[in-house]
């Protein structure tokens, strides 16, 4: 069956499904207590940590869960823009979702930060313009946000250059992966190693849960605006809030559903990368008939 809505989301196996109702069946509370059920979500949160740390190339230590993605940018952007001063500058793109551009554009004009632009090339199938990015940064750039691929032209961009290039300026590299994540393996190191990366798990299989990989150096040395019982460092440093425990543990089922469909030999990681190039190649012989 073709799910029509899928832009707006996918449908939730029934594994996923089962999986959420099992958590919510059995009991969920907060964390940090020295009862049984707590001590249970605990386990949820660590076991979508490290099935997330699977997906993405990533230490489990450096994901963090929120409402959704654009929830995760909005407070890394306030974070962020805490030490940005007028002179400064970011650069943002022509392509991305506006969930990667409005929170930094309005964190730029409450700092008096200006904002530059890289552009598409219409003749190159909307591709970012990539080579141009090196004359736009400067030693006043302070981030550079662009996406794997544009939710509105499917056109990939070419984000280890992208990453490069912010490096080389000094400045910090914000990737929002959430419509690449369900069609290609994801390592973070072959991207560059940005020092974010962002997507959604409803966008595979998952509950509307966000997921954000941040570089725990970069996560530690920034501020974060949280309660003062929250620690000092760490994933939980910026997950505000009670999180979605049931919906952690669907995330991790999700992301076992993928891996599924590359066999049953190896780690982890490895059938996810068995599987999305057997994604990768049905989406390719389903474009040739439309």
């Amino acid at each position: 069956n073709l799910n029509e809505p899928s832009p707006g989301g996918t449908q939730m196996p029934e594994s996923v499904i089962s999986t959420m109702a099992t958590a919510a069946r059995s009991g969920i509370c907060n964390t940090g207590g020295l009862f049984l059920v707590s001590k249970e979500t605990e386990a949820i949160v660590e076991g979508a940590r490290l099935a997330v740390s699977d997906f993405l190339g990533c230490a489990s230590s450096e994901v963090i869960f929120g409402q959704n993605m654009t929830s995760l940018t909005y407070a890394i952007s306030r974070s962020l823009s805490r030490t940005w001063t007028p002179g400064q500058n970011v650069v943002l793109t022509r392509s991305d979702h506006d969930a990667n551009v409005a929170p930094w554009l309005q964190a730029a004009a409450d700092r008096g930060v200006e904002v530059r632009w890289l552009d598409v090339d219409p003749a190159d199938g909307c591709r970012l313009r990539v080579d141009t990015l090196r004359g736009l940064a400067d030693a006043n750039t302070q981030l550079v946000a662009a996406t794997c691929a544009s939710n509105a032209t499917g056109s990939l961009t070419d984000v280890a250059r992208v990453v490069q290039a912010a490096r080389e300026k000094g400045a910090l590299a914000y990737v929002d992966a959430v419509h690449f994540a369900p069609h290609a393996s994801i390592d973070v190191r072959q991207l560059g190693s940005p020092d974010f990366l962002v997507c959604s798990a409803y966008k595979f299989f998952g509950p509307h849960v966000g997921i954000l990989h941040g570089k725990a150096s970069v996560l530690d040395a920034s501020d974060s605006f949280k309660l003062r019982p929250t620690p000092d460092a760490g994933p939980h440093k910026w997950e505000h809030g009670t999180q979605s425990y049931e919906g952690l543990a669907g995330v991790a089922s999700a992301i076992n559903y993928i891996a599924s469909i590359g066999g049953e030999d190896g780690s982890r990681r490895s059938r996810l990368e068995r599987a999305f190039a057997r994604i990768t190649a049905h989406e390719r012989e389903l474009s040739c008939r439309f």
